[in-house]
C-alpha cells in the first residue's frame, strides 16, 4: 500500500497542467474599410497584412449592477458589446485621420473608460466615456489634449487603479505622461517620464513598466513621486525585434514580453533582483509571430495574430505551457499581421473578448478546469 501511495503521489507531482477550455458564445463584426493600397501588388517576402482594417484593441467592463461589456476599438471609434447577448448598445465616434490601422487603446477606472488614438480629427486626444448609463446609453464627457497638445496622437495607455492614475505615451513615444485621475471627469496631465522609445506600458502601484519599441529595452520606474520618476532599472533584450508589450505578475517577481516580430518569443523575466534580470524562459505559437500579452494569476493570455488567442499555464512561470487556443483566423496560420490584435483578461462571468484587426469580436467561455489527477 505504501508503495502504490508513494506511486499515486508522484504521479500528482508530474501531472500535466489543468485542462482548459474555451468556447464560442458568438462574434460581432464591427465597422471596417478596405485597406488603402490593398489592391496593390505586395512586394515579395513582405508581411502579409489583410485587406480590411480597423479593429484595434479591446477590454473587459463589469458594470456596478454585475452586467459585463466587451469595449472595442474599430474604424468609427470604440463599440460597447453587452455580453453574452452580443448588443452593440454604443458606437461612440472617435478621430480617424491619419492612422490607417486605427489603432485605439482602451482601459477602464471606475464607470469610466479612457481612449487612446495615434488618428487626428475630432475628438483627437484622450477620449474620457461615461459608462453610468449602461446599458442604455454611454457618451463621450471630454477630450484632453495635455500639455502642448502632447496626448493628441498617442499609441496607448495604462491605468493603475491602485493610486488613481494614468500613464499615456506621448505624441512623439519618447515620453509617458502622468495623468491624475482624481476627478476622473476631468483628467489632468502632471508629469512625464521620459524615455528612448516606447510602444506600451504597464502601471500598478506606482510601478510603471515601459516596453521600449525600437530602443530596443524595457524599463521599470518608481512612480511614488510623479514628479522625480526614479528608474528602477533597464534591461537590454537580447537578439532583439520590437520590444512591443511588457506586463507583470501579480507580486511584481516576473514580467512576460512581446515583440511583434516573426520568430521572437514571448519572455520569461526574473525581476526579483533590480539590479540583474534575467531572462529564464520563453514560449512562441504556430503563426510565430504573438502580438500582446498579459496575466492573471497562473494564466497567460496571448494575442497571436493568425495563430488566435492562446491560454498558457505560467504556475511553473519560467516553462510556459499552452493550455487552451481558439482561432481567430482558421484561413491559414501564418506569419503575418491577420487576424487575432488583442484579447482581454477573463471577467468575473469567465468571458475573454478576442479583436481581429479585421474587425471581428470574438466572445468566448473560458473554463479553467481541474487538476489532470
Amino acid at each position: 500500500m505504501r508503495l502504490l501511495a508513494a506511486a499515486a503521489l508522484a504521479a500528482l507531482l508530474v501531472a500535466p497542467v489543468r485542462a482548459q477550455q474555451l468556447d464560442l458564445i458568438g462574434t460581432v463584426e464591427l465597422p471596417t474599410i478596405p485597406r488603402p493600397g490593398a489592391d496593390e501588388p505586395r512586394a515579395e517576402g513582405s508581411i502579409g497584412i489583410p485587406d480590411v482594417v480597423g479593429g484595434s484593441d479591446v477590454w473587459a467592463y463589469t458594470a456596478n449592477d454585475g452586467s459585463e461589456y466587451a469595449i472595442m476599438g474599430n474604424v468609427e471609434g470604440i463599440a460597447i458589446v453587452a455580453v453574452p447577448s452580443l448588443e452593440v448598445v454604443a458606437q461612440i465616434p472617435g478621430p480617424t485621420k491619419d492612422a490607417p490601422f486605427y489603432w485605439r487603446d482602451i482601459k477602464t477606472y471606475g464607470s469610466f473608460a479612457y481612449i487612446s488614438t495615434e488618428a487626428y480629427g475630432p475628438n483627437e486626444g484622450l477620449q474620457v466615456i461615461d459608462l453610468r448609463g449602461l446599458p442604455h446609453h454611454a457618451e463621450e464627457i471630454a477630450v484632453v489634449r495635455g500639455e502642448n497638445d502632447r496626448l493628441v496622437s498617442s499609441h496607448n495607455l495604462s491605468i493603475d487603479t491602485v493610486t488613481g492614475y494614468a500613464y499615456m505615451l506621448n505624441s512623439d513615444g519618447n515620453g509617458i505622461v502622468v495623468v491624475d485621475l482624481s476627478d476622473p471627469i476631468r483628467p489632468v496631465d502632471v508629469a512625464e517620464v521620459t524615455v528612448p522609445d516606447s510602444h506600451d506600458v504597464f502601471a500598478r502601484g506606482d510601478t510603471l513598466y515601459v516596453a521600449e519599441g525600437r530602443s530596443p529595452t524595457f524599463s521599470m520606474w518608481d512612480m511614488t513621486d510623479k514628479t522625480a520618476p526614479a528608474l528602477i532599472g533597464r534591461v537590454d533584450v537580447p537578439q532583439p525585434g520590437y520590444v512591443h508589450n511588457i506586463w507583470p505578475t501579480a507580486d511584481g517577481r516576473h514580467a512576460l514580453t512581446t515583440e511583434e516580430t516573426v520568430n521572437k518569443t514571448v519572455k520569461v523575466w526574473d525581476l526579483s533582483d533590480a539590479d540583474n534580470p534575467t531572462l529564464v524562459g520563453d514560449w512562441l505559437g504556430t503563426s510565430r509571430l504573438a502580438h500582446n500579452v498579459q496575466i492573471d494569476g497562473d494564466y497567460a493570455f496571448v494575442s497571436h495574430y493568425a495563430s488566435g488567442v492562446y491560454v498558457l499555464d505560467i504556475s511553473d512561470i519560467a516553462n510556459p505551457v499552452e493550455v487552451a487556443r481558439f482561432d481567430t483566423h482558421p484561413d491559414n496560420d501564418d506569419a503575418a499581421f491577420y487576424g487575432n490584435w488583442g484579447v482581454s483578461l477573463p471577467s468575473p462571468g469567465g468571458y475573454l473578448y478576442a479583436s481581429d484587426l479585421e474587425g471581428t469580436l470574438t466572445v468566448l467561455k473560458w473554463s479553467p478546469g481541474v487538476p489532470n489527477m
